[in-house]
């Protein structure tokens, strides 16, 4: 029946395709101070006869797409600057670049309103739930990318630490690895713990792409509840900018991100490199957190510092190539390398403290890449990335100490190893990841995509701690994947009509390989599965008026069990099941937006999605009985179900509001057993799963109040997060164990210098010490006090 809806509706958006396009052309260009001849960052540019604009990038540049060829009005503004207006004429398929120099003003302007859409309103638009988020203005606070994407509606991070720790995603009910995250396109896992969304600082992220629910093809992989892509910085002038950062709990964050270009011969440079480390001593509290007294054996609560959580890790990547010659818009050798090192306080839950466990990881991933736009022909674009990613991890656990909270040594395990057995280990992965898109535009309005990510990932290892017959050295684990997707597009009703169907292929095979230990001699243990699945979709948007915007999408997704899930992780207690099968969801969303509303000096955006997910064999990390070790497995059937909205409003380019919400009902939702019994979860809300979050985040700009040409503003942060069950909210009557609700704040402010090359930034978190949990009870840091600098050498 689905399919039958899908391809009605395709061969629908075929027949509109005979409209043909309007011709148009593009305008493009770089806003510049007269006197500096630097880039002038978030002008207003508007066509005013079209009432179509947008605002300059952090280097001055600006693009105003598909513009309807003739003569129009241009106006350029700025706070600070005289107004430059100018008449163009443009031509069809014509893209008129130009240099607009403003001098500053001392006379104060009214305010200038543009009526257009930025890059971030034309993503929302498509009909995937999806939201952009720029970090462009908190690049100089002390913020991390989890934070950013914690203020986004329908995300919950799961942070199970300081900087550092492990954390895993949710999107509308979806967790774990069902929600992936990509890195310029390219799956992030493969690049190890040690260059990760964990470790990249925001200064070196230019955005963040969040799809929630239904991903488009052009990513290329098995997301099946969403997705995040990170963008990196890619400017193609000379630069050179500096960050650094100290805090609380001895936390220390430097980046350095430049690039350099050849003006005559397009030759390339860009360089970025970051070291962070923390000791992660803050204080924690509550029934998890208890001694022993030596004499009376009495246990009972204590609050103490955490003191075996250290955190350092450092990494470059190197891009060297060509940028916008003849041959190819981008052409790159690129180089990322990066180390860390990680103590381990505790185990899957804070129940036991570890005082020397502790693991390092190291990566080296060589890359190619090559992207160009109308090759051989116009509409049609290439974009190839080719990489090996070489990771090294290696786990340490051979102490005889028992340790409590107090960091105090209470007792010793004659084996070694704090969670009950010595271990010594190297764990070494290589990963050939082949990935490449595809796109040929007929025109403006009809766009076929096809793209695809081959991955071979290796796995080896050896404990140095073995004994006879428990040698894994020859052991390894192979798993081949292959995900294929081919999509077409399609713009009608004169731009208010978007549509995008879709089909994927997803194949892997596990091939590993184990020795059994009889009679003095290693036995051979091959174990091997394989499956191909389907995924098909749509998603499609709709302006009901110039303001007024309805997306639906619709698929079949497939996820398919990732290494770690299958092998385990002795790094960060992980245990393997092999018998692991794909996730398969069918997901649904229905979403409005409305905006953005101008009403004088006021400006509003209201945006909501309902969303619908029916999961098979959803894949979930559990604990086992000890509460060491994590493991994941398969839960039959699963429906989430809710939904999510955010509002921005903005006084003035002065005053920013935004206020997000998610509410989602996950249930388990398998009535009967294998054995036809009533299944005791049957509606069960998924355990240690935040189900009702919101979030606000207000900044002001005090710039005129102080009379300054530099930039003021002052920012509160607001996270409530609802109580939820740590474990089945069936099991268990009285005394339930559950998280608390969670109201944490945070508060700050930062100052540009005038010229735009010095920032500074004070940020105060969790300003009322609140305790805040995650994943399992894992407690979070309190209070902290953080300052950051920032400047821009060139």
């Amino acid at each position: 029946m689905i399919r039958r809806i899908l391809l009605s509706i395709y061969i629908l958006f075929l027949s509109v395709t005979l409209l043909s396009a309007q011709e148009r052309a593009h305008v493009a260009g770089k806003v510049i101070d007269a006197h500096t001849k630097k880039g002038i960052p978030f002008c207003t540019v508007q066509l005013k006869d079209l009432k179509k604009g947008g605002y300059t990038d952090a280097d001055g540049t600006f693009k105003l797409p598909k513009v309807l060829v003739g003569a129009h009005e241009l106006v350029v503004t700025r706070t600070g600057y005289s107004p430059f207006t100018k008449n163009i004429n443009l031509t069809e398929n014509g893209i008129l670049n130009m240099v607009i120099s403003l001098k500053e003003s001392e006379v104060e302007l009214d305010a200038v309103m543009v009526i257009g859409e930025s890059e971030e309103t034309k993503m929302e638009k498509q009909g995937f739930a999806s939201k952009k988020i720029d970090t462009e203005k908190v690049a100089i606070q002390s913020v991390e990318l989890n934070t950013l994407l914690d203020q986004t509606s329908g995300i919950n991070v799961r942070q199970e630490g300081g900087l550092g720790s492990r954390t895993k995603y949710s999107i509308n009910g979806l967790s774990g690895n069902a929600v992936r995250i990509f890195i310029d396109g390219v799956p992030m896992e493969y690049y190890g713990a040690s260059y990760s969304i964990n470790s990249l600082p925001v200064n070196l992220i230019e955005s963040m792409e969040v799809y929630k629910g239904v991903v488009p093809v052009t990513l290329g992989s098995d997301a099946l509840g969403g997705a995040i892509n990170i963008k990196t910085k890619n400017a193609k002038k000379n630069s050179l900018d500096f960050s650094y950062s100290m805090g609380s709990f001895n936390t220390h964050q430097v980046a350095l991100n430049g690039s350099h270009r050849n003006k005559k011969n397009g030759f390339t440079f860009r360089g970025s490199m970051f070291y962070n480390y923390a000791d992660n001593d803050y204080e924690v509290w509550g029934k998890d957190v208890t001694v022993a007294d030596p004499n009376t054996g009495r246990v009972s609560e204590v609050r103490a510092k955490r003191f075996n959580d250290g955190y350092e890790a450092y990494g470059t990547k190197v891009d060297v190539g060509f940028t916008d010659v003849k041959w190819a818009d981008q052409f790159f050798i690129s180089m990322v390398y990066s180390d860390m090192y990680k103590e381990v306080q505790h185990g899957a839950t804070m129940n036991v403290p570890f005082g020397e466990r502790h693991y390092t990881q190291g990566n080296l991933v060589p890359s190619i890449s090559y992207q160009k736009k109308d090759l051989f022909t116009k509409g049609l674009d290439v974009s190839l990335f080719s990489s090996y990613a070489m990771n090294s991890r290696t786990l340490v656990d051979t102490t005889k100490n028992k340790y409590n909270w107090h960091g105090d040594v209470v007792g010793e395990n004659p084996a070694g190893g704090e969670t009950g057995s010595p271990i010594h280990s190297t764990t070494d992965e290589g990963t050939l990841i082949n990935r490449f898109n595809v796109s040929y535009a007929l025109n403006d309005n009809n766009v076929f995509n096809m793209s695809g990510i081959v991955t071979d990932y290796r796995r080896t290892g050896f404990n140095r701690t073995a004994q006879l017959g428990e040698d894994t050295s020859n052991d390894y684990q192979n798993i081949f994947k292959s995900v294929i997707g081919l999509s077409y597009s399609n713009t009608a009703l004169d731009g208010k009509l978007r549509t995008n169907v879709f089909a994927k292929q997803y194949s892997y095979t596990v091939d590993a390989l184990y020795h059994t230990y009889s009679g003095g001699e290693y036995h051979p243990l091959p174990k091997e599965s394989s499956d191909t699945n389907y995924g098909y979709g749509i998603a499609s948007s709709y302006d009901l008026t110039e303001k007024f915007t309805v997306q639906l999408s619709a698929e079949q997704a497939v996820r398919l069990p990732m290494p770690d899930e299958l092998f385990g992780n002795g790094a960060e207690n992980g245990i393997s099941n092999l018998e692991l099968k794909p996730e398969i969801s069918k997901n649904l969303n229905l979403g409005f937006r409305y905006g953005e509303v101008y009403m004088g000096d006021h400006a509003l955006t209201f945006s909501t999605t309902l969303f619908y997910r029916n999961v098979e064999d959803m894949i979930q990390r559990s604990v086992d009985n000890r509460g060491d070790y994590f493991f994941y497995e398969n839960h039959p059937k699963i429906i989430s179900k809710g939904i999510d909205l955010q509002i921005d409003y903005d006084y003035n380019r002065k005053l920013f509001f935004t206020f997000s919400g998610s509410y989602n009902d996950t249930r388990y939702n398998n009535e009967f057993t294998a054995k036809g019994e009533k299944d005791h979860l049957y509606q069960a809300r998924l355990k240690n799963a935040p189900y009702l979050q919101f979030n606000t985040n207000m900044r002001y700009d005090m710039t005129e109040l102080i009379k300054s040409k530099g930039q003021l503003q002052v920012y509160w942060n607001m996270r409530y997060v609802h109580k939820y069950y740590r474990y089945w909210e069936h099991i268990g009557s009285d005394n339930k164990d559950h998280i608390p609700t969670q109201f944490v704040n945070d508060i700050g402010a930062s100052y540009r210098f005038p010229q735009n090359k010095l920032a500074v930034s004070l940020d105060i978190k969790n300003v009322f010490n609140e305790q805040v949990f995650d994943n399992f009870a894992i407690q979070q840091p309190g209070r902290g006090f953080y300052f950051k600098v920032s400047y821009s050498i060139f």
